[in-house]
């Protein structure tokens, strides 16, 4: 995996060209990671499906985390319902 600045970007944009394969690089921000750049290979479609797939993963992810966090997970069905009830009638 590969760092590159944006101000390496912006100053040679070839850098970015330069992903292949399974590799990876790493735009960064004033030394803060901000986006990856990955090779599309052969399958537009099916490489967007998989980060989609990630997203999704990562963002379940988070909510379950939360959900321990706030002791969500011990909610019976009848409390969840009643929750999405109320949550329904606030509309």
């Amino acid at each position: 995996m590969k760092f590159i600045s944006s101000r390496e970007i912006r100053s040679n944009p070839a850098r970015l060209w330069e992903v292949t394969g399974n590799d990876e690089s790493v735009i960064t921000v004033n030394g803060k990671p901000r986006a990856i750049v990955v090779a599309v290979g052969e399958d537009l479609e099916v490489t967007l499906a998989s980060l989609r797939r990630a997203r999704a993963f990562l963002a379940l992810e988070k909510i379950r985390i939360s959900a321990r966090e706030n002791r969500l997970e011990t909610l019976t069905d009848q409390e969840i319902e009643h929750e999405i009830c109320q949550s329904r009638t606030r509309r």
